[in-house]
């Protein structure tokens, strides 16, 4: 049987017929002291970085890599909205990278009008690991910048929603750039890939096929 797969989420899922990867912050895990399950994703997401604690937080996200215990890096990024040093945000999105590439890891990237200082680090940094822009809402000229440097896209919910625009853009993403995921919202991932066949005017099946083969590409699963 072909899963879903729910590439970003901030909720548990025990649906044997899911692949689900819950995102954990460092700084949630520290709090919570939670056991990272084997489809786990952590990072310092650019929300809730500090000076103080960005040091033993790159600390502890690298020790629980070495661990194996996680699927990717993330999410991390950089948003121009959230009251957080972007230039902090910069040096932490770039450690992040290196872990990366150093743990052969996929990046989950939050990004908010970011987007043009996400492809310069990407162009500058050249990494070998896949990156994937998780949460996409964008119109198509600037997803197709994405894709051009090499990324992948996730969609959520909000293509619930039927604006034109994320229809155009995820019309126009290529399938095997295409994941799909919950996030927060309490919408299940069957309606998601629902919604996402119907605009591709595919079967589900077909598009669980995809989404897993794009999972197992990336996540050499």
């Amino acid at each position: 049987m072909i899963p879903f797969v729910d590439i970003h989420t901030h909720h548990f899922s025990n649906r044997e017929e899911v692949i689900s990867l819950r995102s954990i912050d460092v700084n949630e895990y520290r709090m919570q002291n939670e056991l990272i399950n084997l489809r786990s994703t952590l990072g310092l997401h650019p929300w809730y970085l500090s000076t103080e604690s960005s040091s033993n937080n790159l600390s502890l996200l690298e020790e629980k890599i070495a661990d194996k215990t996680i699927y990717a890096i993330g999410e991390c990024g950089l948003d121009k909205v959230v009251d957080v040093d972007y230039n902090l945000q910069i040096e932490l999105f770039k450690s992040q990278i290196l872990l990366s590439e150093k743990y052969k890891l996929p990046l989950i990237i939050h990004q908010v009008k970011a987007h043009d200082d996400i492809i310069k680090i990407k162009r500058e940094v050249n990494p070998s690991q896949p990156w994937i822009i998780h949460g996409m809402r964008l119109k198509w000229a600037i997803a197709k910048e994405f894709l051009n440097a090499g990324m992948f896209l996730s969609f959520g919910h909000h293509l619930l929603n039927s604006e034109s625009h994320l229809m155009d853009t995820f019309l126009q993403t290529p399938l095997d750039k295409i994941f799909l995921e919950t996030d927060n919202s309490a919408i299940a991932i069957d309606d998601i890939f629902a919604k996402a066949a119907e605009i591709k005017s595919m079967k589900v099946q077909a598009m669980k096929e995809i989404v897993y083969q794009n999972f197992k590409t990336v996540f050499k699963k």
